[in-house]
Order: structure tokens, then C-alpha cells, then sequence
């Protein structure tokens, strides 16, 4: 017996073009005569097409649907922190959504390439440890990146190398800012970054192939596929991807052996296998990533030899994934997911012998290898009320990680169990209110709140609250104020790190306790359509941030010269954030501008360092309806800013401008994609950095890397 489906077709700004009701047909598929591309969504004003909805529950299950012609949409779906996809106006929070179209616009190769444009983001570029995130004026690990939920692991100084992030599998990035402690737990201060990859679709076989070719030494190839079957009662899907990004390097000054961008070589792969039932899903899938970076010093000369140190450092990423989705009824839904991840990093040394060849691996003191383990679980339950006032989703997470390394003494792991729940209430249509809580053992930190009754082993992390309130003002006006407490835990290298030798004393500290924060967000959220052929959407934020007990890298010693990790730390940030979005039929742009406001203190008795930093991002595309070309521009200006050494000092970064342009043209229905660009027109290379002396490893003014240089890039994408 088939399903009855409402259809609701619309155009990109939320007009009704027709309803007509469909009844599926024995495989559980519908017809249209629209000549346009179907999609199905949830029902959501203005909202977008996207495969997290699965496709084959829609065929299996009776639901009223809203399909839309367009995925430019002013009102994205997103799914970070919930059970449900959610529409922007029906989340509490705000959430940037990135989708593929913007990131194959961009010619983003990797997620450092799609966040530069990002308002309140900024990056930083080390020539050994990658690219680094910094979100709300905070970094390091106060900023969680996920795969599919997923924490991301492998931090050095911890940071996350987001260049070490292909996008060939990627659908969506999404983006909150503030604390997500309450649902993802510690690292979540600063905010969250979730990278979703793509899902099977029925009844499809589909094979992209990309290729990848710029002016700098980038030449990348990778192809990704899905595959689904639909039967009556049964779907079944597979997706994966495969490929290789080589980059040469680039050095400015041809006179050394060094670079000042190392070559590199990145080799990667996912492979993942959906199995659908009638009220359930379960998704397996393992990603593979391996990366070899070449570091070269300059040439040593003496009497008898010419002779230089090559230092090789290999990254390899091991990850594998189980998720079950389960619906009991309308409005109870359960998900678990349990995860495994290793990552390896492995540092070799060896002596080149410039004149005959001959190379020699150094000392055993000069190699090491470090790997770190994840086991993450988590399970969740989400109950809709049939009245849509009173909804909750209540969890469970338990989290083990380790690292194994020369200079790191403890052997086990950290582990914690955290159990958390969200409230959505809805006392009127306008208003929404959603109270959050998560409570947390671990093994290592913590206070015990009942000695007598739970023994000494038993340790609770503080608790962490939240609180999100949205008002409808009108019906393209949101308003929306949250409070949330964030922690951050020490991680096993700042509890057991020893590096003691000739020229190092660094050392862990058992006694840290864990870092907290309290955040405040107030925000404006406009969406409206102009007319039948364009519209716009205005935000307007404001946040502030409060970090206690930051730990630091300090100068404990000077006799020693002792540097230990140390709760002495305190840093504030506020800020204010205005993006507006315009589209008119072909055209669209968006123009970002924040201003971030930084206080730190490294030490109790220290002075507060003050700093502000300006961004602005201006971003446009038109596309030409003969003869079909596409044209896109995306700039972004960063104003002086500062970073830090590893004792905590700061140093000045002085201001710079990037600017990308693009042509894009598709052929054969849109099988074939060709695009042309310009990456950096302004030829911005290397910036002015004045930094203080006296690190744990040096220090000294000098030029700090921004991008390789002005360069064109090609690349085709073939769709199969």
C-alpha cells in the first residue's frame, strides 16, 4: 500500500509555486511533472535541501514534506547539538552553515581554505605543526573540531591541524560560537566545528572525479562515490572517497635549502555502509589519512663535507565509526554513537651528506613517535511532544584517550562519563527556552561531593550549565540571548610532560585543576523576502567571554630554567559581529565585519595585555545566464593582531588583506565543472611579526608566513 505525500513546491525565497498530493508507488517512489530539481527537506520556512534527512525514511514512513527548487536558501538546516535537523529560525543558538555549493565555489581543498572567509575566525600558520583555529578570540583547546559528531583527535601545543582536513567527502561544515560544553563536554569554550561528510541516496550511483592544479606546487586528485539500492523494506548505501594532495613547497629565497612552506604529501581514503530498515539506520564507516611533511635545514660546511639535516614527520589518522539511529514513534528517536580513533605522529631525523648522497639517522634522542588513542560513546534520546511546547533530549558520554610518547611518564588514560540533557519549552508560539545541564566523572579531576558515602576515589567535574531564550519579534525578526559555562580538563601532557636535557626543563603538573569560562551571547537574527526575486538576511552578535584558571606554560625556575604548565592564566574576550546576506535572482553577496576585543594575564601579579582586532570579509557571486559563467570573488581583511609563545608572552602581528577570484562553467547538464582562478591577488606572502625573546625554545622578531603567493589554479570536477 503506498504512502500519501503532500508536496509542496517552492521557489529560493519561500513562494509557492504548486501543492499536489503523491502516493508512492511499490518501491516506495513518487512522480512530478515539475521541470525543475526535486528535493525533499523537513518543513521548514525557506529551508534547504540536505542529505542529512534520510532519504528512504521519507519513502517508508507517512510524513508531510516540503520540497523546494533552489538550495541558496536564507534558512539552512543544521544539525550540530540535536537529535532533529533544524531550521536557522528554529534553533536557539546561531549556526553558520557552509554549504557544498560555497565550498566548491571557493576551490577549497581543505577546511583551513573554507574557514579564512569566515567572520570571527583567524588562523595561524606553523611551518611543522599546520594551521590552527582561533574562534571568539580564543584557540588551542578551547575550540572542538568534529567529524560527524565525532571529536577530532591528535592536538600539538594544543592545536588541531585543520589543513590535514580534506573536503572531497564533505557535504556541510557547520559552525556555533560559544561554549557547547553541556552536549560535547570539554574543549568546547570557544565554540564547535562540525564537518559532515556525504550520505548514500536511494536508488543512485553517483562518481565525482576532481582534479586540482595551482602556480604554487598543489596538485590534488580524488574521487568520491555513493551508491544506494532501495527494495521494499530494505535500503542499503555506499559512500566513500579516495585521494592525493602533493604540494612541492615553496621557498622565497632560493639561496637556502630550507623552505618556507614544506613539501608535502597527504594521502587519503574513507569508506562507509549504510543499512536501512523501516524504523531504523546504522552507518559503518572508516577513514583513512596518512601525511608526510619535509623539513629541510640549510647546508653545514666544513673541511671535509657539505652536509644538512633532512627532518621527516609522518601523520597518519585511523578512524572508525558506527552510528544507529532508532525511531520508536513520532516522537521518540534514540541514536548511538561509538567511535574509535588513533593518531600517530612520528618525527625522523636524518643526516644528508650533500655531496655523495649518503644519508644517516641521528641519535636516538633526535626521533620520536607519538600515539594517541580515542574511544568515544555516545547515546541519545529525543522526545517530541505532540504539542511542540515541551521537548527534551537527554544523553550519556564516555570518553577514554591516551597518548603514548618518550616524554609523557603516566601510562593510563583519561577517561570520563558524562550524563546531559536539553529542554526545549515553548510557552507561546514567540518565545523559547532551553535550560541545559551535564554532569561528569573522570578519573583524574574533580572534586568528590560525598567522601563518606563514595570513598576517595570518586571525583565530579564541575557541573555545567546553560540557558538559550529565542523571540520571535515578527515573522522575519529573532532575538535570542544564552548564558553557558564552559571547562576545559588538562590533558595528559600538561599533567605528565617531561622534556629535561642540555637545553630543555619542561614539566607536567599533576596538582591543575581545570580550566572554566562563563560565556554571554546576545544576537539579532533578520530574514526577509523582497518581492518575488530576491532577499536578505541581517545578524547582528554580541559576546563575551570569561576564562579562570587558563592553563600556561610559565618560567617557574631561572636557576633551572624551569618551565612547568601552571592555573595561572586569565583571558577575556569580547566582541561584535554584523554579516548581511543579499540575493537577487543570479546575484548574491555577503559582507562580514567583527571586532574582537582581548585582554590576557599570564601571571597573578602581572599587567593585563589589551589588544583589539578588526576583521572584515566581502564575498560575491554572479552568475552570467549566457554564457553560463559564474563568477565569484571572496575577500577578507584581518587587522593587527597578536599570538602567543608557549610561556604565555604575546607578539604583534601586523594587518593583511587576501582576495580570491574565481570563473566557473558547467557543460553536459552539469556533469562537467571547469573553473578558473586567482588565489591571493594581492600577492600577500610573508607579514612583519615582532615577537619577544626568552621562549621555552627562543623567540625574536622576523617574518611570519601568510600564504605561498599569488598563483592560478584550475580544477574539474566530472561527475558520473
Amino acid at each position: 500500500m503506498g504512502i500519501k505525500i503532500d508536496l509542496i513546491e517552492k521557489d529560493q525565497f519561500g513562494n509557492d509555486l504548486s501543492k499536489t498530493t503523491k502516493t508512492t508507488d511499490n518501491n516506495g517512489q513518487i512522480t512530478t511533472n515539475s521541470t525543475n530539481d526535486i528535493y525533499i527537506i523537513l518543513s521548514a520556512q525557506f529551508g534547504e535541501i540536505s542529505n542529512l534527512i534520510n532519504p528512504w525514511k521519507a519513502q517508508m514512513e507517512e510524513l508531510t514534506v516540503t520540497v523546494t527548487t533552489d538550495i541558496n536558501k536564507i534558512n539552512p538546516i543544521s544539525i550540530t547539538g540535536s537529535l532533529t535537523p533544524k531550521a536557522a529560525t528554529q534553533n536557539p543558538y546561531s549556526v553558520e552553515v557552509i554549504t557544498q555549493k560555497t565550498i566548491s565555489a571557493m576551490g577549497a581543498q581543505t577546511l583551513n581554505d573554507v574557514l579564512q572567509n569566515q567572520s570571527n575566525i583567524q588562523l595561524s600558520q606553523d611551518p611543522i605543526l599546520g594551521n590552527s583555529i582561533q574562534l571568539q578570540g580564543l584557540s588551542g583547546q578551547n575550540v572542538k573540531i568534529l567529524i560527524n559528531g565525532v571529536p577530532m583527535i591528535g592536538r600539538l601545543n594544543g592545536n588541531l591541524d585543520i589543513s590535514q582536513i580534506p573536503l572531497s567527502n564533505v557535504e556541510r561544515i557547520e559552525v556555533i560560537e560559544g561554549p557547547m560544553s553541556v552536549v560535547y563536554g570539554s574543549d568546547a569554550i570557544g565554540g564547535v566545528v562540525n564537518i559532515i561528510t556525504k550520505k548514500p541516496i536511494k536508488n543512485t550511483n553517483k562518481l565525482q572525479l576532481n582534479n586540482f592544479m595551482d602556480g604554487v606546487g598543489n596538485v590534488n586528485n580524488d574521487l568520491n562515490f555513493q551508491l544506494g539500492s532501495l527494495t521494499k523494506n530494505v535500503a542499503i548505501g555506499i559512500t566513500g572517497d579516495l585521494g592525493r594532495q602533493f604540494y612541492s613547497g615553496t621557498d622565497f629565497n632560493l639561496a637556502t635549502r630550507s623552505y618556507d612552506w614544506k613539501p608535502k604529501t597527504k594521502v587519503f581514503g574513507s569508506v562507509g555502509l549504510s543499512y536501512n530498515l523501516k524504523k531504523s539506520s546504522h552507518t559503518l564507516k572508516t577513514t583513512y589519512f596518512n601525511e608526510k611533511l619535509t623539513d629541510r635545514t640549510d647546508a653545514e660546511y666544513n673541511l671535509i663535507a657539505v652536509t644538512g639535516y633532512n627532518n621527516y614527520f609522518y601523520t597518519k589518522r585511523i578512524d572508525f565509526l558506527l552510528l544507529s539511529d532508532f525511531t520508536l514513534n513520532k516522537s521518540n528517536k534514540l541514536q548511538f554513537q561509538n567511535s574509535y580513533n588513533i593518531f600517530t605522529r612520528t618525527k625522523q631525523m636524518i643526516r644528508r651528506d650533500l655531496v655523495e648522497g649518503i644519508e644517516t639517522i641521528t641519535r636516538p634522542a633526535d626521533q620520536d613517535t607519538t600515539v594517541n588513542e580515542q574511544i568515544n560513546m555516545r547515546g541519545l534520546w529525543s522526545k517530541l511532544s505532540t504539542n511542540k511546547k515541551f521537548d527534551w533530549l537527554t544523553g550519556y558520554e564516555f570518553q577514554y584517550e591516551n597518548i603514548k610518547t618518550l616524554r609523557v611518564s603516566q601510562k593510563d588514560g583519561i577517561y570520563d562519563f558524562a550524563v546531559f540533557t536539553t529542554v526545549d519549552y515553548s510557552p507561546s508560539a514567540k518565545i523559547q527556552i532551553k535550560p541545559s545541564l551535564r554532569f561528569i566523572y573522570n578519573n583524574q579531576f574533580g572534586k568528590n561531593p560525598f567522601p563518606e558515602f563514595l570513598g576517595n576515589g570518586f571525583k565530579l567535574a564541575p557541573m555545567i550549565p546553560s540557558l538559550q531564550i529565542k523571540y520571535n519579534a515578527s515573522k522575519y525578526l529573532i532575538f535570542r540571548g544564552s548564558y553557558a559555562r564552559g571547562f576545559r580538563a588538562p590533558t595528559l601532557k600538561e599533567l605528565y610532560f617531561l622534556f629535561v636535557d642540555i637545553n630543555h626543563n619542561v614539566q607536567g603538573n599533576q596538582s591543575l585543576g581545570t580550566e572554566t569560562a562563563h560565556n554571554f551571547i546576545g544576537s539579532m537574527d533578520y530574514r526577509h523576502i523582497i518581492g518575488k526575486n530576491a532577499a536578505a538576511t541581517f545578524k547582528l552578535s554580541y559576546f563575551k567571554n570569561f576564562i579562570t584558571n587558563q592553563i600556561q606554560l610559565a618560567l617557574i625556575d631561572n636557576r633551572t630554567n624551569l618551565y612547568q604548565y601552571i592555573n595561572v592564566g586569565k583571558m577575556n574576550s569580547q566582541g561584535i559581529t554584523t554579516q548581511t546576506e543579499y540575493f537577487r535572482n543570479q546575484f548574491q553577496f555577503k559582507v562580514s565585519a567583527s571586532w574582537i576585543n582581548n585582554q590576557s594575564k599570564s601571571e597573578n601579579i602581572g599587567n593585563w595585555k589589551i589588544w583589539n582586532v578588526v576583521q572584515t570579509s566581502f564575498n560575491v557571486s554572479y552568475k552570467l545566464k549566457q554564457p553560463g559563467i559564474s563568477i565569484q570573488i571572496f575577500s577578507r581583511y584581518t587587522g593587527q593582531n597578536y599570538g602567543f609563545e608557549e610561556n604565555g608572552k604575546t607578539f604583534e602581528i601586523a594587518p593583511y588583506y587576501l582576495a580570491d577570484l574565481s570563473l566557473n562553467k558547467t557543460f553536459f547538464n552539469d556533469k562537467l565543472d571547469i573553473q578558473l582562478g586567482y588565489k591571493n591577488v594581492m600577492d600577500v606572502k610573508q607579514i612583519q611579526s615582532s615577537a619577544t625573546t626568552g621562549a621555552v625554545h627562543g623567540g625574536g622578531s622576523g617574518n611570519m608566513n601568510i600564504s605561498a603567493g599569488r598563483n592560478f589554479f584550475v580544477q574539474c570536477r566530472l561527475t558520473l
